[in-house]
């Protein structure tokens, strides 16, 4: 066929083209998966699982904050040490030696000469009155148990960002392997109507407006791949990865068991979640801290003995003394005041934790309810309705029963058909992953 008839008629040379191009995309569709790269590493969700809790740096800080208040146990139960105190005669300026030992002589004694061996010895011990002692363990438990609290909600907060960043890694690469195919499948089009465009076949504007429909599809592919970065950097952080290698998630099932009641949820979350503990935790916390700074209005008592080998009433005085400050001015009324009011603080907040508890689950359980009613009224044959979509616009456009403008628009709506599918997909396991973190209890 020459190329004035081609021209004559355009369509021939749309049709020579792309049925040119058809067993390129066949050669191209029947190639084997190229084999991942050595960086690549498959991953499960419950192998990312159980390394996230040996290597993030957040838990291990955290824990030793449970670790450090444990310590604080042991050291608020410590009694004081005793005292000790020890005095003797540096210079004598009688007879103008130095640290003079040794026994005086019976005339030095007699004449109440004592130049030699003068000390004095005491030992005296704090007493904390009013069990201050064992308030101050209780405290000390209130803080371990913060710090416990603490550790189990870092680690409930980093364990769901670690499961939606795996999800919408795993969905986000399902879409870009999707737009790929669409980008070669649009790039090996344009290739053909640029053939029938050197012949006359198509007006440039044609190819023109395929190119821009593929300038936007590359857009799309890179908004996706700079998602996956951030997915992969969010990973690398979560499981102390230094290496560069690339996480590729292998499966993320899609699974819809009964949604538990509403009332059941909300009573897991206030039952279990740590940051609802948390704020009834300080509420114990200021009491305690009430109760000790009531106990410090008494005074502790300082009591000792003392040996005073010469400087005393008599030689070899040997006496017992005790000390008390009096709690006339200062009975410690405003740390006791102070101590009131946040009692009063943490129970407001507990109040609030308990509102805002509820309003979470309550969000989660709906957001939950909307997905499950899209994806358990998809129609049982959608998913091969969605692909037909694209293999009839191939089909009728090939046979010119559709123009340019129909065939994009189908094309478009079979992409948009297959992204929303994945997005419907993520969002459902999303959802419940949500649920999962607001009531801290495994339902899905």
């Amino acid at each position: 066929m020459s190329h004035q008839s081609i021209a004559s008629r355009p369509w021939m040379g749309i049709l020579l083209s792309w049925f040119l191009i058809l067993p390129a995309l066949h050669a191209q569709s029947t190639l084997p998966t190229p084999a991942p790269a050595p960086d690549t590493l498959r991953q499960s969700l419950s192998q990312l699982d159980a390394q996230f809790l040996e290597r993030n740096f957040q838990l291990l800080a955290q824990k030793y904050q449970v670790n450090v208040a444990e310590a604080n146990i042991v050291q608020a139960g410590l009694r004081y040490n005793p005292n000790v105190f020890f005095q003797t005669n540096f210079f004598n300026p009688q007879t103008g030696k130095f640290f003079q030992y040794g026994q005086n002589s019976a005339a030095d004694v007699a004449n109440s000469q004592f130049n030699k061996g003068g000390m004095t010895i005491q030992v005296q011990q704090l007493l904390m009155l009013a069990g201050k002692r064992s308030k101050l363990v209780a405290v000390a438990e209130s803080n371990r148990n913060l710090a416990s609290l603490a550790f189990r909600d870092v680690l409930r907060t980093l364990r769901y960002q670690l499961y939606t960043t795996y999800a919408n890694l795993f969905y986000d690469l399902q879409a870009t392997a999707l737009l790929r195919d669409e980008e070669v499948r649009q790039g090996q089009l344009i290739e053909s109507y640029r053939i029938a465009q050197r012949t006359g076949g198509v007006a440039p504007y044609e190819v023109t407006r395929l190119e821009a429909a593929l300038r936007d599809l590359r857009a799309n592919i890179a908004d996706y791949r700079g998602q996956i970065a951030d997915e992969q950097a969010t990973l690398r952080v979560l499981l102390r990865q230094t290496a560069n290698s690339f996480i590729l998630p292998t499966d993320v099932p899609v699974v819809t068991p009964a949604m538990p009641q509403i009332n059941v949820a909300i009573d897991s979350a206030l039952a279990n979640r740590p940051d609802a503990a948390i704020a009834q935790e300080q509420v114990n916390y200021a009491q305690r801290s009430l109760t000790l700074e009531k106990a410090r209005r008494t005074p502790d008592l300082l009591a000792g003995v003392i040996f005073d080998k010469y400087g005393n009433a008599f030689n070899n005085f040997t006496g017992l003394y005790t000390s008390i400050d009096l709690p006339i001015r200062n009975r410690n009324q405003g740390a006791i005041r102070a101590a009131e009011f946040n009692l009063k603080s943490a129970q407001a907040g507990t109040d609030n934790q308990q509102t805002i508890v509820q309003s979470d689950v309550l969000n989660a359980y709906e957001k939950l309810n909307t997905y499950y009613n899209l994806y358990n009224t998809l129609p049982a044959d959608y998913i091969a309705r969605i692909q037909n979509i694209s293999v009839e616009a191939t089909r009728s456009y090939n046979a010119r029963t559709i123009g340019l403008l129909d065939y994009l628009d189908k094309i478009r709506t079979y992409q948009q058909a297959q992204l929303n599918l994945i997005n419907l997909r993520n969002n459902l396991f999303q959802s419940q992953q949500l649920l999962n973190f607001t009531t801290n209890t495994k339902f899905f």
